[in-house]
């Protein structure tokens, strides 16, 4: 009795104490609110009496008629004013005051804050630790057994819960309300649901009094009348339901756990949570519900080991009740043009989606992963045509759909399947049992998704654009990566004719409904002309990736660009405007194209020059993409147009390189080592592609010229500075030079190049920056200069011009008429066309003769060809000055001079 009596005692101390400062909280509260109500009064009455006296009360004189004359109106009109006679004396005037607003509660300070709001929170803390340490004495001490204690535990929780209650009920709701957070009932119930959780749990976990079935029962019924009594305390106690009934599985221990109870109480707690959160309009509380029976379906699948129908039936109870109370239920009465996305619900439901792919990926042959798969993608399906704010589960079943098939086990369902050992009645089955199912499950998941999306666009024309976006991309997308997935997983990525016979059935049906979309389509409904782009980018796509699938070499680069070319043309005779993107995509994949293998059709080409696979594998690209740029040009000049005209210009440029190079090496592309002569005919293709990017930009300037010509520019300098120069110039490398004395490779590997330099010079002035038109010069003269020299030595030392020949007198004065001709045409031309830059070249290069000639020729040069030297120089000499004079002269005249 001594015991009791003290425990008694023990639990009386904090609730005494607990009340006895609730009270003083009350009666502070009162007092507080009293003083503000008189300092309101009191305030008023000092307004009225500062107010100006009144003047005496003066009583109205009214006149009556005589008894034998009848009454005058009562009311006159509006317009009348009142006879001198029958208006009362003026009464001095006395304005109304204005009510009063109601005085501001004072913003708690400091003190109120520890007093009110931390000490209520700390008390319950302590409430619920003194519960936890008086047990945990008496354990010490010997003085109670486990059924006692837990007994006083139970006990102790009751009275919190019931304190908490009866303060509900007596002080209505929160009762501080600028401190909301200090709810005291709230935080006694809470404190009482905490030591039923621990009283529970010890009574099974730590002194074995109740089974696990029982502690199971107990621990799920207290989280569940948690979250039920939080709909009277606030959002704080459904937190903490929530959290203990989902907790609560896992305080029990159990050799066998039983996983179809479990996943039956999980969907009894969501229920409980869901219907909380709908009571109260708690939307957080539904979430978080989602996120905990997304975390079980995680854990469930180690807990139930082998047995996955347990696992398969939470997921979709689970989905169900998060369809339902995050989507079904609000929205249910909410117009198309009114159904925005919800993101809270399609986060939740993606995760049941991504669950549902892991799910099905765990199963073993002939578990039923077609139907679990099919169930759940019906579910989404279901939501998103019923109610348009889950548009995003369109896209989740398709999602689930692709999942299921790229993590699908097919290679070892097909190694289960027994084998046959007496032949079929109608020969040996084309496909496995298992393949069977995986195609079928495909079909049909491809066509509901892509069925489901396009009839809930067709019928819901006031949707709006972003909700629409969803439905078109999960009908075109979904089905196509489908596709994609079962041809990868089925067929190794390799080529096959019936794949690309479903994707061009695929095409074929994205043509007819875009067909039935135009029918339907007004011009006011975005959704409906959104989902008309999409479908017929999609019957491209499904047609390029049939190519893909059934093409090798170099067509389907060819492919893509004729679909690329056709989209383009149905763009510039429809209003479809998306497919210009389709143009634009195909583009981007031809391009990687590129990036992944420059030669697209592999290394055998043909031996024949210029008609080969390099014609049909480059040149119908080029065209394509040139053709689609001056149809799309048509609607405005944007980065479609100039994607598509950059890969007719790459590609352009592709031909013409890989053709000089199919020539040179005789068909073997892949041949290393360059020549003189590939070098000079890859310069004369760059330099021409560059003066063909500078005429465009002087009729039309664009980024895309503008950038191509500097690109080519580049290139040109690059071979000719140092390949020409250095690397393949056979007085280094001692390579012959083919051909005779005058017509040989010389020509095409340095003049031409030369001459295509100047032109791009010329043609440069104006349009490209100084240093670009320097730089043509500089090469041009270069070149020139090059091929003189090595043209010279050609005609003394034969093919072979390398520098180890001993170099002649003939050869040596030779150089000197070089230089002198050479500047003497640099000075003409200079003249005559007033290219200032060609006559300062021109009087670099006679410098150089002059210094030749008295240095060089001086010295190693006898005989005749000294005196020829000597001679050539003064009489070009002269003619130059003869030139110059005659300029002068006309100047003097007043005739113009360059």
């Amino acid at each position: 009795m001594e015991i009791v009596a003290i425990v008694l005692l023990a639990l009386a101390l904090p609730a005494m104490a607990v009340a006895g400062f609730v009270m003083a909280l009350g009666l502070r509260a009162r007092t507080a609110a009293l003083e503000l109500r008189l300092a309101g009064a009191e305030a008023e009455l000092t307004r009225l009496r500062g107010s100006a006296p009144a003047a005496p009360f003066v009583p109205p004189v009214v006149e009556t008629p005589p008894a034998t004359e009848p009454a005058p109106e009562v009311m006159a009109a509006p317009s009348e004013a009142p006879t001198p006679s029958t208006v009362p004396p003026p009464f001095p005037e006395e304005v109304a005051p204005p009510p009063m607003p109601p005085p501001a509660a004072p913003r708690p300070g400091f003190e109120e804050r520890l007093g009110a709001r931390w000490a209520v929170w700390v008390g319950g803390v302590a409430l619920a630790l003194g519960g936890v340490f008086l047990v945990r004495y008496s354990i010490e001490q010997g003085l109670l057994g486990p059924t006692a204690r837990t007994f006083i535990g139970a006990l102790f929780a009751l009275a919190l819960l019931a304190a908490g209650e009866i303060m509900r009920r007596r002080d209505g709701d929160a009762g501080i309300p600028a401190l909301p957070s200090a709810h005291i009932p709230a935080v006694l119930t809470g404190a009482g649901v905490t030591s039923a959780f621990a009283t529970a749990y010890a009574a099974h976990a730590l002194y074995g009094l109740v089974g696990p079935g029982t502690a199971f029962v107990l621990l799920g019924a207290i989280a569940v009348l948690t979250m039920l009594a939080a709909a009277l305390h606030g959002p704080a106690l459904a937190a903490l339901g929530l959290v203990g009934a989902l907790a609560s599985p896992l305080l029990v221990d159990s050799d066998a756990p039983q996983v179809w109870p479990l996943v039956i109480y999980l969907a009894f707690v969501g229920t409980a949570a869901y219907g909380v959160a709908r009571l109260r309009l708690w939307r957080w509380l539904a979430v978080a519900s989602a996120a905990g029976g997304a975390l079980w379906g995680l854990a469930l699948g180690a807990i139930g080991g082998p047995e996955i129908g347990p696992v398969m039936g939470h997921v979709l109870l689970q989905a169900a009740l998060a369809g339902f109370f995050l989507l079904a239920d609000p929205y249910r009465h909410a117009t198309d043009a009114e159904s925005r996305p919800d993101p809270l619900a399609a986060g939740a439901l993606l995760a049941f989606a991504a669950l549902g792919v892991l799910v099905a990926a765990e199963m073993g042959p002939g578990s039923g992963r077609a139907g679990f798969a099919a169930a759940l993608m019906a579910l989404f399906l279901t939501l998103a045509a019923r109610i348009p704010a889950g548009a995003p589960a369109a896209a989740w079943a398709a999602l689930m759909g692709v999942g299921t098939l790229a993590l699908w086990p097919v290679a070892a369902e097909i190694a289960a399947e027994p084998v046959r050992v007496l032949p079929q009645l109608f020969g040996p089955d084309a496909l496995p049992d298992a393949v069977d199912a995986y195609l079928g499950f495909a079909t049909l998941a491809g066509l509901a998704v892509a069925a489901a999306s396009l009839w809930r666009v067709a019928r819901g024309r006031s949707l709006p654009l972003s909700t629409a976006a969803w439905f078109a991309g999960a009908a075109t997308l979904g089905p196509l990566a489908i596709l994609t997935i079962a041809w990868a997983r089925v067929s190794g990525l390799a080529h096959s004719i019936p794949f690309a016979l479903a994707a061009g059935g695929l095409a074929l049906a994205f043509t007819l409904v875009t067909g039935a979309l135009r029918r339907i389509d007004t011009g006011a409904e975005h959704g409906v002309r959104l989902t008309l782009g999409a479908t017929a980018c999609a019957a491209f796509a499904a047609l390029a990736l049939g190519l893909t699938i059934a093409l090798d070499r170099g067509m389907l680069t060819v492919a893509l660009s004729l679909s690329a070319f056709g989209a383009a043309w149905v763009a510039g005779r429809t209003d479809i405007a998306p497919l210009r993107w389709v143009v634009g995509a195909a583009g981007l994949v031809v391009l990687g194209r590129l990036a992944w293998d420059p030669t697209i059709v592999g290394a055998d080409l043909g031996r024949t020059p210029i008609l080969n696979w390099l014609l049909w594998g480059y040149g119908v690209p080029a065209l394509a993409f040139l053709g689609a740029s001056r149809i799309l040009e048509r609607g405005g000049r944007d980065g479609i147009v100039r994607l598509a005209e950059s890969l007719a210009i790459v590609f352009a440029a592709l031909l013409v390189f890989f053709q000089i190079r199919h020539a040179a090496t005789g068909g073997d592309v892949f041949r290393a080592g360059w020549s003189h002569l590939e070098a000079g005919l890859v310069a004369c293709a760059s330099l021409a592609f560059g003066i063909l990017m500078v005429r465009v930009e002087a009729v039309r300037p664009d980024p895309v010229s503008r950038i191509a010509g500097l690109v080519f520019g580049a290139v040109s300098l690059g071979v000719g500075a140092v390949a020409l120069g250095v690397l393949e110039n056979p007085f280094f490398t001692g390579d012959p030079v083919i051909g005779g004395v005058l017509v040989n490779s010389l020509l095409a590997a340095y003049l031409l190049p030369a001459v295509l330099a100047g032109a791009l010079a010329l043609a440069a002035r104006g349009t490209r920056p100084r240093w670009y038109v320097g730089g043509a010069e500089v090469l041009s003269l270069g070149l020139v200069m090059l091929y003189a020299v090595l043209e010279l030595r050609r005609v003394f030392q034969g093919p072979v011009v390398d520098l180890f020949r001993a170099t002649g007198q003939g050869e040596m004065w030779s150089y000197s008429v070089a230089l002198l001709a050479i500047g003497a045409g640099l000075l003409a031309f200079g003249l005559r066309r007033d290219v200032r830059e060609a006559r300062l070249a021109s009087g670099l290069l006679i410098g150089a003769a002059v210094v030749k000639v008295f240095v060089v020729d001086l010295s190693h040069l006898e005989g005749a060809l000294r005196a020829f030297s000597f001679m050539g120089l003064g009489l070009a000499l002269v003619g130059i000055g003869l030139a110059y004079q005659r300029l002068l002269g006309r100047a003097a005249a007043g005739g113009a001079v360059p």
